[in-house]
């Protein structure tokens, strides 16, 4: 079974532009996400998922900089992009990810991937209760390729995954919860100058000590820095929670 991780990500942004390039630590973000996400014992390959739009041709320049492999698609059809990207790449089982999520941890993706093949589930979201930025999506190929054949709307064309959990009845779908302590109320993605603002100081504080720290890592460190609770605290997250085509 071959594990593909793929990353969407495109310069394009309506809050923050270009943020997939933000410098972290003398480094492009989206290429500090991908060292993470290949630090993975499971993943057998990390691919960056673009658009064909012209602004995205720095995007496939990074990951030809830095020998990445990529997948350039439709911006507006992100699902076709997906599933033509895990085709080429002969996916068995795909790790959804996105180039806002700077601190994606490798042991979650692994301990999610466990977990996915230990039951037998179509579609995993690991685990409800983390940091915004954190929970991980895993899905089976034949579940995108059901998607990509059966999907219409507009919402389900974007958003990739919004067909599989909108239709509990053809597919095996598990939310796993966290034990414990709920950090949900975390925000670790960037979308706005104050989500930058945050991770570029826990980079900035942790990354010389460890190049892969830890989301435990991370907690410690708020002990020692109680203003990250207040820097991007008030900042809303766009939900992606389906209505239908015809629905406000």
């Amino acid at each position: 079974m071959k594990v593909v991780a793929i990353i969407q990500a495109r310069m394009g942004s309506t809050r923050l532009p270009q943020k997939i390039m933000t410098d972290l630590c003398g480094k492009p973000m989206l290429w500090h996400i991908v060292k993470r996400v290949a630090n993975s014992k499971m993943i057998d390959d990390v691919v960056i998922a673009t658009s064909t739009n012209s602004e995205d041709d720095a995007v496939e320049q990074l990951a030809k900089e830095y020998g990445i492999s990529f997948w350039r698609g439709s911006q507006e059809n992100v699902l076709e992009r997906f599933y033509d990207c895990a085709t080429y790449y002969h996916a068995d089982l795909i790790v959804r990810l996105t180039g806002d999520n700077a601190l994606v941890d490798s042991s979650i993706i692994d301990m999610g991937i466990s977990y996915f093949k230990e039951h037998e589930y179509d579609y995993v979201s690991y685990r409800k209760g983390l940091p915004i930025g954190m929970i991980i999506e895993i899905f089976s190929y034949v579940a995108l390729k059901k998607s990509y054949e059966n999907a219409e709307d507009t919402q389900c064309l974007e958003h990739v995954t919004p067909y599989i959990y909108k239709n509990p009845h053809m597919f095996q779908i598990k939310y796993v919860p966290c034990i414990g302590t709920d950090y949900s109320y975390l925000r670790w993605t960037m979308d706005t100058e104050y989500d930058k603002q945050l991770i570029t100081e826990i980079y900035q504080t942790l990354y010389h000590q460890n190049k892969y720290f830890t989301f435990e890592e991370i907690l410690k460190e708020y002990e020692k820095h109680p203003q990250w609770l207040t820097i991007n605290g008030e900042v809303k997250q766009n939900q992606v929670t389906y209505q239908g085509e015809n629905k406000e």
